[in-house]
């Protein structure tokens, strides 16, 4: 019988993966030159990951983790303060050196996701969750669900985009600039949408 994998284990080897990551790209990932990159066995990465695939989808989910308390927030709990505050915590996280090069193996991984034979599809979902999440908020203040729905696309593929920006460009004022611009005009056009149909809460 295999021995149980220690949890704490494994977050300390997903860290250290993800640090020797800032330099190097999905596609070149090899259990192999992980290992030596390491200064570990490649049966630790067996022991703990399986394959590579499961290991490529350990360091995904990982990243990906920051949007879990999104995931379980009710948005009837967010008010607009609340709301724009998260957007910018989410930012500012974004901004961080070491998070634009895991925002980098995300988008990599997205797009290998594509056209893979098996896709994970956890870009899509976490898009979807996103978009819906800011969906159901917009509804909730009072906007009609058909003009929250577009809304909240707009939003989101915003979001993304300009996160892509930073990944890309490298240059965080700019981008910061236009995220903070983004923000501004998402909340004027929720005023104006009130102001326009009538429909305050």
């Amino acid at each position: 019988m295999a021995r149980a994998v220690k949890p704490e284990r494994k977050a300390e080897l997903l860290s250290a993966i993800q640090d020797y990551l800032m330099d190097k790209t999905l596609a070149e990932l090899t259990f192999r030159s992980l290992a030596d990159g390491l200064g570990i066995s490649s049966y630790v990465l067996v022991y703990h990951f399986g394959n590579r695939e499961q290991l490529v989808n350990e360091i995904i989910r990982s990243i990906e983790s920051r949007l879990d308390s999104m995931r379980s927030t009710d948005v009837r709990d967010i008010d607009q303060d609340a709301w724009r505050s998260y957007l910018m915590e989410s930012w500012r996280w974004t901004m961080a050196e070491r998070n634009r090069h895991l925002a980098r193996l995300e988008f990599e991984a997205t797009a290998q996701d594509i056209v893979a034979a098996s896709p994970r599809g956890t870009a899509q979902d976490h898009f979807r969750m996103l978009h819906e999440k800011a969906r159901d908020w917009l509804v909730v203040q009072g906007i009609r669900p058909e003009f929250a729905d577009t809304d909240a696309r707009l939003f989101t593929s915003t979001f993304y985009g300009l996160q892509f920006d930073f990944v890309v460009m490298n240059q965080p004022e700019e981008a910061t600039k236009a995220f903070e611009l983004m923000v501004s005009v998402f909340f004027s056009n929720l005023e104006h949408r009130l102001a326009t149909d009538g429909q305050h809460v």
